[in-house]
């Protein structure tokens, strides 16, 4: 018989009101002088302070986790070392950077205030093995490439090795993820204050002729508004429809989850579980969770519950992961009493509780970690098998993309625990067995680092990006285009089938 388990196990990520970058930072304000700065102090300083909150605070270094230990010692060599050449607030950002990506986990987050501060002009992405310009400015003041254009070097060397050299290490998608080049890709061409964006590029144009385009910068927002920059970033970044029931094609049922932040979205999940309870128990319902990045997924365990009622719902909550073990300091004990006292988090307030007593209990006892959440792995397949058979209701598509992160990816599990359930769209990046982060203020004041006090045991390889049962081939920030894909593929499934 299985064994029961008191509560889904939920994750959380870094759009919590309380850990949006929003804390008055002590000795720096961002608008200091950065001339005024000692930034080889600043940064042996704060490369030290990092690595040991890292070592003492996070949840996979504690717990012995390679993909953490392994990062972090070797950083801490190179990165102890470089700290005592650096200069300048450039040379500060780029160490501090590079450090934090090394863990190639968002959950382990920096923030220095960089803002995107000048462009090229151009933004490239890789499409088919190729990196292609997807925008070129109409109306630069210096010639740029047109709109498909193929990269060939930046800089005097290949654009893969570029990226790989050049931005790579300073952006936590590891380089192993399928979507990672295309993101690099996307972000090199805009200056952030990392030194990264290429000088002068080389093309292949339409008619096969190569040429050499220099890349100088113009300044955001002197010369370039900021609006403009968020008007062509959306373009190609993918975010799910807001929160909310559509109809794609007669009983299907395309729902919105660009979040699950409770703070800003829960009056619409409300009325969204209302809407669900209501629907046909025929057809299908396409969870759309492009651009979700974490919140809270008991958001979306109720939707679950709203279309096959309270038992089984919770049923497939429980299945995403099986254990969770926490870092036993009063840092965790005081973030997990705030998340219960947060009116967003009120269907989650018993589980909050529940770990506080047992945080309590163990830092009374002297333990660095304690389990909250268990259940044995045998038990945890077990419950799997139980709940891939739908008792009754829609079929489920699933649309995800590389922004699809943490509590989307816990969601994600527990729809596809359901075996009929069909996945559309791009890999993610990889697996973060992560969660519960807290906040740890530089001790410079330039920044804070963000740090994980939580791990998770699932089924689900660590670092593993979640794939799709069909590539979807266009670009994945066009609604219109996708839904009208995921239409046709869903008209050519037979029942059971995930494929056509």
């Amino acid at each position: 018989m299985v064994s029961t388990i008191r509560f889904a196990i939920p994750r959380r990520l870094l759009i919590l009101p309380l850990l949006i970058f929003s804390t008055a930072l002590a000795s720096y304000p961002a608008h200091a002088d950065p001339a005024t700065i000692d930034w080889n102090a600043a940064a042996k300083q704060d490369i030290k302070f990092a690595a040991d909150s890292i070592r003492t605070s996070h949840a996979g270094a504690v717990s012995g986790q390679l993909n953490v230990t392994v990062p972090l010692e070797s950083g801490v060599l190179a990165d102890t070392v470089e700290a005592e050449k650096i200069q300048t607030q450039q040379d500060y950002r780029r160490l501090m950077t590079r450090f934090i990506a090394s863990f190639g986990d968002p959950h382990t987050g920096l923030y220095l205030h960089l803002t995107t501060h000048a462009w090229t002009g151009l933004v490239i992405d890789r499409i088919a093995g190729q990196y292609r310009v997807i925008w070129s400015e109409p109306d630069w003041p210096t010639p740029l490439p047109p709109k498909n254009a193929t990269v060939q070097s930046c800089d005097g060397v290949w654009i893969g090795t570029y990226l790989k050299t050049n931005v790579a290490p300073f952006v936590n998608h590891s380089t192993e993820y399928p979507t990672t080049f295309s993101e690099l890709a996307r972000q090199t061409m805009f200056d952030t204050g990392l030194g990264w964006t290429p000088k002068q590029c080389v093309f292949t144009l339409q008619d096969h002729s190569t040429k050499r385009f220099d890349l100088p910068l113009r300044s955001v927002p002197d010369n370039v508004s900021k609006e403009r920059i968020k008007e062509i970033r959306q373009q190609y970044t993918a975010k799910a429809k807001p929160v909310g029931l559509y109809t794609l094609a007669n009983d299907r049922h395309w729902v919105g989850m660009p979040d699950f932040n409770g703070s800003v979205s829960a009056a619409a999940y409300e009325n969204l579980y209302k809407q669900l309870a209501t629907l046909k128990k025929s057809g299908w319902i396409i969870f759309d969770l492009r651009g979700n990045g974490g919140g809270d997924s008991s958001w979306g365990t109720r939707a679950l519950q709203a279309v096959y009622g309270t038992e089984y719902g919770e049923k497939l909550g429980n299945t995403a992961t099986y254990s969770k073990a926490m870092i036993v300091n009063q840092a965790t004990i005081n973030l997990f009493k705030r998340f219960a006292s947060l009116p967003e988090y009120a269907a989650s307030k018993d589980e909050f509780d529940h770990a506080v007593q047992k945080l309590e209990a163990a830092q009374r006892a002297g333990d660095k970690m304690a389990i909250v959440e268990d259940m044995t792995p045998a038990d945890a397949t077990t419950l799997a098998l139980q709940a891939s058979a739908r008792p009754h209701g829609p079929r489920i598509a699933a649309v995800i993309d590389r922004g699809c992160f943490s509590s989307c990816m816990n969601f994600l599990q527990q729809i596809e625990s359901i075996s009929d359930t069909v996945v559309l769209g791009e890999p993610t990046i990889g697996y973060s067995p992560y969660g519960e982060i807290n906040e740890f203020n530089l001790p410079s004041g330039n920044g804070a680092i963000y740090i994980p006090s939580a791990v998770y045991t699932s089924l689900q390889a660590t670092r593993e990006p979640f794939m799709p049962d069909i590539a979807y081939p266009g670009n994945i920030a066009d609604d219109d285009a996708l839904m009208k894909w995921v239409n046709g593929i869903l008209t050519s499934l037979k029942p059971g089938q995930k494929k056509p």
